[in-house]
């Protein structure tokens, strides 16, 4: 058992070096230990205020990047419009032109038509008179005197006759 209980000389050498060492501890050692707890204290309270106004901060950034947001899409939305109303003001641009060619060219086409049917009628009037001349000398058997004169004569009279 005087394994187990300590003789009276070792607990007081025990104790007296604890005592030494609690005194050396607290005068040199605790007040740096204090000092250093109460930095970290202090840093840890002024990160958790620095974190508390970037928190702040960040809700503030998302309500201005929500506005932001909102107004891009107005304006999106705005440009889409002008957009969708220049389409429709190309194409109704488009579709006037596209008339106005389409008249020009049914004009165009009518004129032609009239020109040659006008240069038909012509021929035709050419050879009724040239038929109406070899008709004519058939007829009565010999050659007219003057046929230059024949043909003016018989134009007039295809004329008077308008067909």
């Amino acid at each position: 058992m005087e394994l187990v209980m300590p003789g009276i000389g070792v607990l007081f050498w025990t104790c007296l070096i604890f005592l030494l060492l609690f005194l050396l501890l607290k005068k040199w050692a605790f007040p740096v230990i204090n000092s250093m707890l109460a930095k970290r204290e202090e840093k840890i309270s002024s990160a958790l205020e620095e974190a508390e106004t970037t928190r702040k901060e960040m809700a503030e950034l998302k309500s201005r990047n929500d506005e932001m947001l909102a107004s891009a899409k107005a304006e999106r939305e705005e440009i889409l419009e002008k957009a969708k109303e220049v389409k429709r003001q190309i194409e109704e641009s488009s579709r006037q032109k596209a008339k106005e060619e389409y008249e020009r060219i049914l004009q165009s086409a009518r004129a032609d038509i009239e020109r040659e049917k006008q240069a038909a009628l012509e021929d035709i009037r050419v050879q009724v008179a040239n038929i109406s001349l070899d008709m004519a000398e058939k007829v009565l058997g010999e050659e007219l005197s003057d046929r230059d004169k024949q043909e003016k004569l018989i134009e007039k009279g295809l004329k008077d006759l308008k067909l």
